[in-house]
C-alpha cells in the first residue's frame, strides 16, 4: 500500500497526499522525506541502539512533547448569577383590649356554688397534695454538682464531636517531593527465578502499582468521552475528521492528561510501578503504517517522555500491549487460528496475528536498553487461541528482539505450561474484579494453584474491587500481610478517570467530559488544556484518600 509523507514542517501531522516506494517490510511507513531504502530491519537496528541511562533520562524526560500547532483561543466561559429571594417579613397586631365587663359565673340549676363534697362527688375521690418540704441547703448543693456534671459531660460531647470532624475533614496535605536524580542504581533489570520476581541480588521484588488506564489507549470509558464506547475514540474522529486531526487530538490529550506531579503523588502514596497501556495507533496510522519522525525512524517520542518521567520517580514501568490491529473489527479475530476456517478468513486473522508480532518486535527493539522496563505484556485479555498460535507467535517476536525480557502472558487465554514450549522470564497475569472478602479466597484457591502447578510468578495486572465504597479492606488487603497475604506484584484499575468516582484514585468531574460527535474542535483542545492536574480538594476520589489516612 502507498505510504504517507508528511509535511518536514509539521512533524506531528503524518498524512498528505504524496507517495514514495514502500519500505522493505511487511508494510509501509510514514515518512517526511522519501526513505525508499528505509527498511524494518535498519529501523529496528536504529532503535534498539544501546542507551546510557542519564543520557536517555536527559534526552526526554525534559523534552516536553508540548506545543502542537493548534491556534486555539479558549472559550469564555458564562458566569452564573445568583439570585436571593425576598424574606417577608409578617408583623401581627397588638392584642386589643375587651370592651367587655367579664360578669360572675352563674350556675343554673344550683343557683349558689358547689361545696367541697359536690366537687368530690362529681370529680371522684381523691386526696390532697402533699405539701411541699421547705428547700435546704443540702438540696441545694446536690443540685449544684447536679449541674456541674452534666455541664462538664456536655463538654466532653462537644469537645468529642469537635476533634472528630476535624480528622475526619482535615485537609489533604501532600509535601513537595524532589526529583530524584536519575542515576537508576536502584533499578536494575529484574528477574525470574521459579515463582519469584527477584532483584538480580536475589532479594525478593514486590510491586505496588497502578493502571495509566485511561491514558495512551484513549479509552472512552474512563476518559469522559460522552457516548462512545470503549475503543471508538479513532474510529470517531477519523470518520468526522481524519487521521490528522485524531493524531493531533491524542497528543493534545496525552500531553496533559498525565503529568510529573502525577508521579510525585503516587510515590507519596506508596506506589512503586505503573502498568501503561497502548494502542496501535499511538505509533501507526487506522492501516498499520508506522508513523515516522523527521530522520525516518518511527516517532516515540511521547512514550520515551513518560518512561523517563516515570523511572526518574522511581516506577518500574510495564508496557501492555491492549488494543492491537484488528481488534475493533473483530476481538477474538486475532487468536482465531481454528484449521476449520475458510482461507480468505483464515488469512485476514493470520496478517493481524503477523502485524501484531512486527508492533511488539519494534517496541521491544526501541526500549532494549531503556532503564526501568520491567516486562512487555504480550495481549490484554485475548481470546482463546486454538493450539496457543498466538501466544507462541507473540512471545517468539519478543524474543527475537530481547532474548532476556520478562514476558507477561494473560492466563485467562489459556492456561499452557510455560515448560511444554519452552517459555522462559514468563510472568502468567491475572484480573480479578471481587470483594475485598473473597479476594484472599481467590489468591489460595486460584492464583497460588497456578503458581505452583507451572512455577512461574503471578501478577494481578487489573485489580478492583467491586465493594469500593468501603476502601479500608481493600487497602489492607492489597498492602497486604495485614490480612495474611501478600502479593508479589499488582496494579490496581485505574489512575485516572472522568466522571467515573469509584475506578480510579483521581476522579475529575463532568466539565472536562467532550463529545467528540457534537463539540468543536476548539471545544475539545480547551477542555483537554484546561485539566487541573492534582486539584486534591476535589479531584481526588474517597478511595485515593484512603491511601492518605
Amino acid at each position: 500500500m502507498a505510504a504517507y509523507h508528511p509535511p518536514s514542517s509539521e512533524r506531528e501531522l503524518f498524512l498528505s497526499a504524496t507517495t514514495a516506494s514502500a519500505p522493505t517490510s511487511k508494510h509501509n511507513y510514514y515518512s517526511p522525506n522519501a526513505h525508499s531504502s528505509a527498511s524494518s530491519s535498519s529501523m529496528s537496528a536504529s532503535s534498539s541502539a544501546a542507551y546510557s541511562p542519564v543520557q536517555y533520562h536527559q534526552q526526554y524526560s525534559h523534552e516536553s512533547p508540548r506545543g502542537l500547532p493548534n491556534s486555539i483561543q479558549p472559550l469564555q466561559q458564562q458566569q452564573q448569577q445568583q439570585v436571593q429571594q425576598p424574606i417577608m417579613i409578617v408583623q401581627h397586631p397588638p392584642a386589643m383590649q375587651s370592651a367587655v365587663t367579664p360578669q360572675p359565673m352563674e350556675y343554673p340549676e344550683y343557683h349558689q356554688q358547689p361545696t367541697h363534697e359536690t366537687l368530690r362527688r362529681m370529680l371522684g375521690d381523691f386526696k390532697d397534695p402533699p405539701a411541699l418540704k421547705p428547700k435546704t441547703n443540702a438540696s441545694r448543693k446536690c443540685r449544684l454538682v447536679s449541674a456541674i456534671i452534666g455541664g462538664i459531660l456536655l463538654l466532653g460531647v462537644a469537645v468529642f464531636l469537635a476533634v472528630h470532624f476535624i480528622l475526619l475533614n482535615k485537609p489533604l496535605v501532600i509535601p513537595t517531593i524532589k526529583p530524584i536524580t536519575p542515576t537508576f542504581d536502584n533499578m536494575p533489570n529484574l528477574v525470574i527465578s521459579g515463582n519469584q520476581i527477584l532483584y538480580p541480588n536475589g532479594t525478593a521484588y514486590s510491586g505496588r502499582g497502578v493502571n495509566m488506564g485511561s491514558w495512551f489507549i484513549m479509552d472512552a470509558i474512563y476518559s469522559g468521552f460522552v457516548g462512545l464506547e470503549e475503543f471508538e475514540f479513532f474510529t470517531v474522529t477519523d470518520q468526522r475528521w481524519n487521521q490528522q486531526t485524531s493524531y493531533q487530538l491524542m497528543n493534545t490529550y496525552i500531553d496533559n492528561a498525565i503529568t510529573p506531579a502525577d508521579y510525585d503523588l503516587l510515590g507519596f502514596l506508596g506506589f512503586n510501578f505503573i502498568r501503561l497501556p497502548l494502542h496501535f495507533r499511538n505509533f501507526q496510522d487506522a492501516q498499520g503504517n508506522w508513523i515516522l519522525n523527521s530522520q525516518g525512524e518511527v516517532d516515540f517520542r511521547r512514550l520515551d517522555w513518560a518512561i523517563a518521567n516515570m523511572t526518574a520517580k522511581g516506577f518500574y514501568v510495564q508496557l501492555d500491549f491492549h488494543v492491537w490491529y484488528g481488534r475493533e473489527t473483530y476481538y477474538g479475530g486475532v487468536s482465531d487460528a481454528d484449521p476449520t476456517l475458510p482461507a480468505e478468513v483464515a488469512a485476514t486473522y493470520q496478517k493481524w496475528r503477523d502485524m501484531g508480532a512486527e508492533f511488539l518486535t519494534v517496541l521491544t527493539s526501541h526500549v532494549k536498553n531503556v532503564p526501568g522496563i520491567m516486562a512487555i505484556e504480550l495481549a490484554n485479555e485475548p481470546v482463546p487461541s486454538y493450539g496457543n498460535t498466538l501466544s507462541v507467535q507473540w512471545y517468539n517476536a519478543v524474543r527475537s528482539a530481547d532474548p532476556d525480557r520478562i514476558i507477561v502472558r494473560h492466563f485467562g487465554v489459556d492456561r499452557a505450561d510455560p515448560l511444554q514450549y519452552n517459555w522462559t522470564n514468563m510472568i502468567y497475569g491475572f484480573h480479578t474484579y471481587e470483594t475485598a472478602a473473597t479476594l484472599s479466597e481467590f489468591q489460595k484457591n486460584s492464583l497460588d494453584k497456578c503458581s505452583d502447578r507451572f512455577n512461574v510468578p503471578y501478577y494481578l495486572s487489573e485489580l478492583q474491587f467491586v465493594d469500593y465504597r468501603d476502601f479500608a479492606p481493600a487497602i489492607k488487603w492489597a498492602q497486604g500481610p495485614t490480612l495474611g497475604v501478600n502479593l508479589p506484584l499488582w496494579a490496581l484499575w485505574t489512575y485516572k478517570a472522568v466522571d467515573f468516582n469509584g475506578w480510579a484514585l483521581v476522579n475529575w468531574d463532568k466539565n472536562y467530559q467532550v463529545d467528540l460527535r457534537k463539540d468543536s474542535l476548539e471545544r475539545i483542545n480547551q477542555v483537554w488544556k484546561s485539566m487541573p492536574g492534582l486539584d486534591l480538594g476535589g479531584s481526588l476520589s474517597q478511595w485515593g484518600k484512603s491511601f492518605l489516612q
